[in-house]
């Protein structure tokens, strides 16, 4: 058995110095490939995601990939004069929000970037905007059957962000707080999320 155990230490060392070796050989790389390869202390990324790969399906690795122009690229691809397409943008986007530094940056920026474009929109209505956005958060009934945020936390926290900024409508806070105020099932999942929106709204 300690055989095997060093035939196979062996082979892993043999491993080790074959990925020293292809490391090493990192001038014979194709330019696209150095460009990945040369992020000073970031890991290797692979091929950057487009908007539209985002917005299909979100998640926090696909918006780190968009790159360093994120928030100005999905900015752009949402039409800020269509209320409902900035509602879903601002779903899909908040829902990938962690509280790991990179990610939660990720989501404020693009948020802000998103939110501010709508906002001083000539055509966007902002009344229309909230009454959408908490009838998809569930927290406003519907006519119409519509499907709900499966997790609020996301939403929530980017909500935080925004309501501070200068760009969000100081008219829209009282109508967030009601709502946020009243006693609902799904708000009690996300408590922390709750009270810290809470708080803030009663500050900004």
């Amino acid at each position: 058995d300690d055989d095997d155990d060093d035939e196979e230490e062996e082979q892993e060392d043999e491993e080790d110095e074959q990925e020293e070796e292809i490391r090493a050989k990192g001038e014979l790389e194709s330019p696209s490939q150095k460009i990945l390869h040369s992020h000073e202390s970031t890991p290797v990324l692979t091929a950057s995601v487009d908007a539209t790969t985002f917005l299909a399906f979100p998640s926090p690795d696909k918006l780190l990939r968009m790159g360093p122009k994120r928030s100005t690229i999905l900015a752009q691809k949402v039409d800020a004069s269509d209320t409902e397409k900035v509602v879903q943008a601002f779903l899909q986007v908040s829902s990938v929000f962690r509280d790991e530094t990179a990610v939660k940056t990720a989501v404020e920026e693009t948020a802000d970037s998103l939110m501010e474009k709508a906002f001083n929109s000539a055509a966007f209505q902002s009344d229309t905007f909230i009454t959408s956005l908490l009838i998809h958060m569930g927290l406003l009934k519907s006519e119409e059957k519509i499907k709900t945020t499966p997790s609020l936390y996301g939403p929530l926290m980017t909500l935080n962000h925004i309501v501070q900024q200068d760009y969000f409508p100081k008219s829209l806070i009282p109508i967030l707080l009601a709502f946020v105020t009243k006693p609902n099932r799904v708000l009690e999942t996300c408590s922390f999320a709750r009270h810290t929106l809470l708080q803030t709204l009663h500050q900004v």
